[in-house]
């Protein structure tokens, strides 16, 4: 039976400031060879140890431990007042605040779920099979998740699949519509009524909230996409690649353009990538013993 560790209770001294946010960035970061994106790059960034985020606390402890997930945790998302979380089992667990009571579990589809999200009363969940599935609180019985929907939608394909154009190469003598992920979808978000999508097949979709229609596919990084974060108009992906790039609105259109490039040092590979509040900061972190910290301009 596997287990998470449900809240931590953070202490330090009242007059301790994170020096984190007060030191500007003394470093700029090596950017991509492409001129016209080099030129765009909002970016300036410098390099933390973890061991310097972790000394912001003196201590911590656990105040609960919750357990029953039939496979490891991979994702955890907060819906209201419930708790989300899920396994590489397929299943999903609904905790409910305070108590941290199960109040529902449910679960779907081949493969692990890689990552969870939610606005309203829907859920979205990315599998390792390649699918979203949407969510949403049944009206028959107020603790039971159901299954509305899958993207890409019936609908979606039936609009594309008669289209030799609407095919791409995935891989040799392989193709499949733009509008799927031809790998495990690792990582989602929701913003301004759009759902993006990160995949390990290196491309970032977009598809509509209102009718859950794919709008967009983009070619975005070199190798698998492990995280996404949107703020103040941006959406930032994070990489195997060893890179993290801006995303916006093109300006009177309805696709996304490349705003901004930043690079880790040879090697990295960022796994996960949040962004402060105010949209100023960015934090990545890979499989090296460092957090990748960038101020946008």
């Amino acid at each position: 039976m596997n287990s998470l560790v449900a809240q931590a209770e953070f202490s330090a001294p009242m007059d301790s400031k994170p020096n984190l946010w007060n030191t500007p960035p003394s470093t700029c970061s090596s950017y991509s060879s492409n001129s016209s994106e080099s030129d765009a790059s909002p970016f300036c960034s410098h390099r933390i140890p973890i061991a310097i985020v972790s000394g912001f606390f003196h201590s911590h402890r656990s105040l609960a431990v919750l357990s029953g997930h039939v496979g490891s945790v991979s994702c955890l998302a907060l819906c209201g007042e419930f708790i989300l979380s899920a396994s590489q089992g397929k299943d999903i667990i609904v905790w409910q605040q305070p108590d941290l009571r199960v109040f529902a579990k449910f679960g779907q589809g081949d493969g692990s779920v890689k990552a969870l999200a939610s606005v309203g009363n829907k859920v979205f969940t990315a599998h390792q099979d390649s699918r979203i599935r949407v969510w949403k609180v049944s009206r028959s019985s107020e603790n039971v998740f159901k299954l509305v929907d899958t993207l890409p939608t019936t609908k979606d394909y039936l609009g594309k699949f008669m289209k030799q154009s609407n095919y791409v190469q995935t891989r040799r003598h392989h193709k499949r519509l733009w509008i799927e992920h031809a790998d495990s979808i690792s990582c989602l978000t929701v913003y301004s009524g759009l759902i993006y999508s990160g995949s390990w097949d290196k491309t970032l979709k977009v598809w509509k909230l209102s009718d859950l229609k794919c709008l967009e596919s983009i070619k975005a990084h070199d190798d698998a996409i492990n995280g996404l974060v949107a703020c103040k108009g941006v959406v930032y992906s994070a990489s195997a690649d060893g890179k993290i790039k801006a995303w916006g609105r093109k300006d009177g259109k309805g696709g996304h353009a490349l705003k901004g490039i930043l690079e880790g040092h040879k090697d990295v590979s960022f796994n996960a990538v949040v962004v402060s509040d105010d949209g100023k900061w960015v934090y990545g972190g890979g499989y090296v013993e460092e957090i990748n910290v960038s101020k946008y301009h």
